[in-house]
């Protein structure tokens, strides 16, 4: 399946787990615009925080950090997804349901529209 990760801010012990979106390995993060935007928003707005990406497999590269730990940590997905649609950013176009009989399992249809404004 390959290496999921999320993003950790040690800090303010918050994460970003991007849930319901399609992505969470290194290539979908980096190369979806959504989950690019939502990154680099989040780093922008917590410049000086510890930082980083702890992977869901292996060694922590974070002092201290690992999933024990950051289970408790906030997970702060829906509020910056929530901040850069207000930013004109992203667009919310619905979600895509996977079995009606469960709900909970979606992926968002969202889609960055900052080129074309």
């Amino acid at each position: 399946m390959g290496v999921q990760y999320s993003l950790i801010n040690k800090t303010k012990k918050e994460k970003i787990s991007y849930s319901h979106l399609p992505v969470g390995k290194l290539r979908e993060l980096a190369g979806f615009p959504v989950s690019s935007a939502i990154t680099t928003w989040y780093l922008l707005k917590n410049s000086g925080d510890e930082i980083g990406f702890l992977p869901d497999q292996g060694e922590s590269p974070m002092k201290g950090i690992n999933w024990e730990v950051v289970k408790n940590y906030s997970d702060v997905t829906e509020k910056v997804i929530d901040e850069l649609i207000e930013n004109g950013i992203i667009e919310d176009n619905g979600v895509d349901i996977f079995d009606e009989e469960e709900p909970e399992l979606y992926i968002r249809r969202l889609r960055n529209i900052w080129m074309e404004t």
